[in-house]
């Protein structure tokens, strides 16, 4: 997975600054979404989207959007040790990832999704978070869901036995992949 960053800056969608207007990554929910939605969820509140770009310029290469949420226990197979009593499980949501059609190919995307799991880290070591979940986007038909649904579970992703198309990923992993030891806690918030 790559995740050097090299020239490529990483941060929140700001409207002003940001050419939202030529995003492009061949899903038109995914443009619309960007162009349309992104400013005012994230003006409420409701979400965070954060862009890829090289650095000094202002064209999106990429980027996801996340918020937080609650599963109920009983979606899992398993009950975790140390569930609460009420079985909801504080997660992240990880509700987009796009990567424009000229940046595709060129690790964009495995960069944002590191991106996640290190606010799912931070996130984790400040308020709790017991895992990524996010839903794999049906547009396109069976053999694009697939595609994007193998691409989710290179990096770990395992979908619910009662909804294929919705997938998690637990903090242990998150932690396994970054390194890190589980107490999360970090010394800077970016």
């Amino acid at each position: 997975m790559p995740t050097d960053t090299g020239d490529l800056r990483i941060e929140v969608l700001d409207p002003a600054r940001h050419d939202r207007a030529g995003f492009s990554c061949g899903v038109e929910r995914l443009d619309n979404y960007l162009k349309l939605s992104a400013k005012k969820q994230q003006k409420d509140d409701m979400t965070r989207v954060y862009v890829a770009l090289e650095d000094g310029q202002t064209t999106i290469l990429g980027y996801h959007a996340i918020n937080l949420g609650m599963m109920n226990v009983d979606a899992l197979s398993r009950r975790p040790r140390g569930a609460p009593d009420h079985g909801e499980l504080p997660i992240l949501f990880l509700g987009q990832v796009a990567v424009s059609e000229t940046a595709q190919g060129q690790g964009i995307g495995s960069i944002l999704m590191h991106h996640v799991f290190e606010k799912a880290y931070r996130i984790a070591g400040q308020a709790g978070c017991f895992a990524i979940v996010l839903d794999v986007m049906a547009d396109g038909g069976e053999t694009i869901f697939q595609r994007r649904k193998s691409w989710y579970e290179a990096f770990g992703f395992q979908s619910f036995a009662s909804n294929p198309a919705r997938m998690f990923m637990t903090m242990k992993q998150v932690r396994a992949i970054l390194g890190e030891q589980p107490d999360g806690a970090l010394d800077d918030d970016a």
